[in-house]
């Protein structure tokens, strides 16, 4: 399977917006996905972003999405990369999509110098055992921080 992973541009907003209400439903929390396509669309792509989107597309149709924020932590004393959001199509699963998309944002964090945090489910051990293999620490309390040089990109 031939896919590309690109930043998200305004004209993917539909596309992106529909697979974050994908995951909701996937993670059956869709009642509590309060965002609108409209203020998805604005808080993603207008006049000051609160947030950035990679997108993986298979003959120009995206089928994954990985959302992400800058922040500044505290008891790092430095901004980090947050994701926030990264979903694969349940029809895209098994040809490494999720991993292309995460290895993206690592390498933005290993070019930058900074971690890359996302939280996971504490009892996704074979996901977890995935991400230590990366080079991930992983917090018992749902934390994965990824220090730019232990970002393993294969």
């Amino acid at each position: 399977m031939a896919f590309n992973i690109r930043a998200a541009e305004k004209a993917d907003a539909e596309a992106a917006f529909t697979l974050i209400h994908q995951l909701a439903i996937h993670d059956e929390v869709a009642d509590f996905l309060q965002i609108t396509e409209e203020s998805f669309t604005t808080a993603a792509f207008g006049e000051k972003p609160k947030f950035n989107i990679l997108v993986a597309e298979e003959n120009d149709v995206i089928v994954a999405i990985a959302t992400y924020i800058y922040r500044y932590h505290i008891w790092l004393s430095e901004d980090i990369i947050e994701i926030d959001d990264l979903f694969v199509k349940p029809s895209a699963r098994g040809h490494g999509i999720g991993n292309k998309l995460l290895e993206a944002i690592g390498l933005m964090g290993k070019e930058q110098g900074i971690h890359v945090r996302w939280d996971i489910e504490r009892e996704n051990f074979s996901t977890i055992a995935y991400y230590k293999r990366k080079g991930v620490e992983y917090h018992s309390h749902g934390t994965c921080l990824w220090a730019p040089e232990n970002i393993n990109i294969t």
